[in-house]
């Protein structure tokens, strides 16, 4: 999954030209970033928080994710609009705050004043690429395994895709791909 989201036809190249947005998230614990451009990301980033930032209230975590985004980006976003889709709804209105609570907010909004943000509220159930960057794997043979239709549909599916079905008819009779490192377990990968 990682290789096929970090590279080409996925990921673009960068035209300076053209508008840039930012799909972010963060959890307890992490954060998850994605630059997009026409549509098409250009890069991605995550960071696991650290000690000091796991006591942070969830408000200062997702406005450290997009602080720490745009330092990531400066170079690109200097100059132009750049829309943020966050799904943290109060950070929409970040730029109106009259008070700030922390010395940290001065600081942070010190630094994003520099740049031209529109910052949008986004539902997570929408935010799915920046979200993936920093959950855990899921081992989905174990979800699979209570819902045999899915599970079948999966084997079908590895079967008939064109990426796949190599590497899975080679697994699946117990020979090892050298570049890859996949094993088939419960017939799925």
């Amino acid at each position: 999954m990682k290789e096929k989201i970090s590279t080409s036809p996925v990921l673009a190249l960068v035209n300076l030209q053209r508008p840039f947005k930012i799909q972010m998230d963060a959890s307890d614990y992490a954060m998850g970033v994605v630059l997009i451009q026409h549509s098409k990301p250009i890069c991605y980033h995550s960071e696991t928080f650290n000690y000091a930032l796991l006591n942070y209230p969830t408000y200062d975590k997702e406005l450290y994710a997009l602080v720490q985004s745009v330092k990531r980006w400066k170079h690109c976003l200097m100059g132009k609009e750049t829309a943020i889709h966050i799904d943290h709804q109060p950070l929409q209105y970040l730029h109106s705050q009259r008070k700030l609570q922390q010395s940290r907010h001065y600081r942070w909004m010190g630094f994003l004043q520099q740049f031209h943000l529109v910052i949008r509220y986004k539902k997570g159930i929408h935010n799915k690429v920046a979200d993936m960057l920093f959950r855990p794997i899921i081992n989905a043979s174990t979800i699979l395994k209570h819902n045999s239709v899915l599970h079948d549909s999966y084997i079908e599916q590895y079967a008939q895709d064109v990426d796949f079905k190599y590497v899975y008819a080679t697994l699946s009779k117990g020979k090892r791909v050298e570049e890859l490192d996949y094993h088939v377990k419960d017939r799925l990968f």
